[in-house]
């Protein structure tokens, strides 16, 4: 293996797990800060010594930051953002994008995510090595992928981490309006949502739906929906939610055509 030089250029949430994970694979990193640390250098000192510059700032910094450093032929950036097109990193020689699908919670490192490459021929091989190194599974990502692709792209991982969320908050209303104490609803809640993530991985999405929907039971369901109701709660989500479960209940071949019928009129909010 070829020994390549690192800079980390700004050290938040992300770089503080990349950084540790290439200097345990045994790469060479320094990291660049406007204000910094022991043993940190200036942005522009760091990337000077660096094969490949990682600009680890906001979305928003991403172009000023690029703009910014003093380039140099050979050198490699490298964002992680999932969001923002290559095209921020127009100034520098070569671009190319690594971004974890993981949330990095407390001290969370990224081993086990897969990873989000986006480069052109000659550096896409070691990217890929380079992702295998730290634990990552490489996902290959169109080259060059525009604005467009992008946003999908980052919408799809944020609807299935945060938009999780959202889900859960509404499901506690619920148990709140039920008379059970709100501060239970977390703990109570959450290992019906692994179970039912633990059992998409192992059936496919189709495959692991659940509760009246999947049974074809429309009263169960028509209450539910009066619940919202009588609690002074919006049914939109449970109605939105309903009707693409009743997608994934009806490719999976769950239902005949009087239950996804009855269903379909519950959930068509009339």
């Amino acid at each position: 293996m070829d020994a390549r030089r690192h800079a980390v250029i700004g050290y938040g949430r992300l770089a503080r797990a990349l950084v540790p994970a290439l200097r345990a694979a045994g790469e060479a990193v320094a990291v660049g800060r406007r204000h910094p640390g022991e043993g940190e250098s200036t942005p522009a000192a760091a990337a000077a010594g660096a094969d490949w510059v990682w600009l680890t700032v906001p979305d928003d910094h991403l172009a000023a930051a690029a703009a910014a450093l003093p380039w140099r032929a050979g050198q490699l950036a490298l964002h992680c953002s999932g969001a923002t097109p290559l095209a921020a990193l127009a100034p520098a020689p070569a671009a190319a994008g690594f971004h974890p699908l993981k949330l990095l919670a407390g001290d969370a490192g990224l081993a086990g995510a897969c990873v989000g490459i986006e480069a052109g021929a000659a550096h896409r091989p070691p990217l890929q090595a380079l992702a295998l190194r730290l634990g990552l599974v490489p996902l290959a990502l169109p080259s060059p992928m525009d604005a467009a692709a992008r946003a999908a792209y980052h919408a799809a991982a944020n609807l299935a981490a945060s938009g999780v969320l959202a889900v859960l908050a509404e499901a506690g209303a619920l148990w709140a309006a039920a008379g059970l104490a709100p501060g239970e609803a977390l703990a109570a809640l959450l290992p019906l949502a692994r179970g039912a993530l633990d059992t998409a991985a192992a059936r496919g999405l189709a495959g692991a739906v659940s509760g009246p929907i999947a049974r074809g039971d429309a009263g169960v369901l028509a209450r539910h929906v009066g619940a919202l109701a009588a609690a002074g709660l919006p049914d939109d989500l449970l109605l939105a939610l309903g009707r693409r479960q009743l997608a994934l209940a009806e490719a999976a071949g769950r239902l005949d055509a009087a239950q996804a019928a009855a269903l379909r009129a519950v959930l068509s909010g009339g």
